[in-house]
């Protein structure tokens, strides 16, 4: 086992080891995970979460000092990749999404090694990443709304064309028209809350950045308090969510929109919320990892039960689920 020395930056101690080595293979690794996302269109998007994961690590290891170096250096990278295939746009937007999603992650760990709860940590990095890409996507192109309306004309578009001529031949009439009418509601629903889906997107994407960079960085984050299953989120938060709901179904056009578009992000973070709690009791209950990750993929797949996971995030302020399962497996 690797020797620990004091770090005076942080409450934690460092690990020993040559920390320019490890900033230059956070960064290295970052910039491989990112550039996924510019060079492949479909499965890329999904590289994006664990682009941060190699900067979180490194933040609980070593704290600010070596982490938001590697991010900002990686951001760089990102940038270099983007001029070599396209314009000085290109280079902007693609170092802002970078930024947002290097630097940010970096950040609030670093927190969490200085003292700061984790779960808050968590879910202020949700709410400044959400505020950052909305804003960066709404001041960066003008008509953002009709940019981004359009891009989704032309996907569902690309669907309904494809739908029209499967490979194993035309479908009957009612599954076409079942089919469609599914890809409009899709389209109207993606064009009005578009903020609000990326809001989420960012939440899901958080966690696995936050959670998994906490967990590779061990032994120096070893604290309970920074694995997924100990994520409780704040209480207030339940308000907020109750009033976006009202406000959502109550209000006018113009405020439901606002609404719904906080509504989403809101109900992804009490969904992984929910998650952290079934993965608390799955890790108690379940000693086989086939029983866990078949439970974990029904809770996120099936459309009952991830509601139902949602609905026990956000009463686990008032409930405590944690707390009274270990007052009944204690009595």
């Amino acid at each position: 086992m690797s020797s620990t020395s004091a770090d005076p930056n942080g409450s934690l101690p460092a690990p020993s080891g040559r920390p320019s080595l490890e900033l230059l293979a956070a960064a290295a690794t970052a910039t491989l995970l990112f550039s996924a996302f510019l060079v492949l269109p479909l499965v890329g998007p999904m590289a994006l979460p664990f682009a941060a994961v190699p900067v979180v690590r490194l933040a609980h290891r070593r704290g600010a000092g070596i982490a938001l170096p590697a991010a900002f250096l990686a951001t760089a990278a990102v940038g270099l990749l983007a001029w070599a295939s396209g314009g000085a746009r290109e280079v902007t937007d693609a170092s802002l999404l970078a930024a947002a999603i290097l630097v940010l992650p970096a950040l609030f760990a670093a927190g969490v090694r200085k003292g700061l709860d984790p779960s808050r940590a968590y879910v202020g990095l949700c709410v400044a990443g959400f505020i950052a890409v909305a804003v960066a996507l709404l001041v960066r192109a003008p008509g953002a709304d009709a940019v981004v309306g359009r891009e989704i004309d032309q996907n569902v578009d690309d669907l309904l064309r494809a739908s029209s001529q499967p490979p194993r031949g035309p479908l009957d009439p009612e599954t076409a028209a079942r089919l469609r009418a599914t890809l409009e509601a899709v389209r109207g629903f993606s064009k009005r809350y578009w903020v609000g889906l990326i809001g989420a997107c960012w939440t899901f994407g958080a966690a696995v950045a936050f959670f998994t960079g906490a967990w590779s960085g061990r032994p120096a984050p070893s604290a309970e308090a920074t694995r997924f299953e100990a994520l409780r989120i704040p209480a207030p938060a339940a308000a907020l969510f109750v009033a976006s709901g009202a406000c959502w179904v109550l209000g006018g056009s113009s405020l439901a929109r606002i609404a719904g578009n906080l509504l989403w992000p809101l109900a992804a973070l009490y969904f992984v919320g929910g998650l952290s709690i079934i993965c608390h009791f799955a890790r108690r209950w379940f000693r086989s990892k086939f029983l866990r990750i078949s439970l974990y993929a029904l809770a996120i797949y099936v459309v009952p039960i991830n509601v139902g996971v949602a609905l026990l995030g956000l009463f686990d302020w008032y409930g405590d689920f944690r707390r009274r399962g270990r007052e009944i497996s204690e009595s």
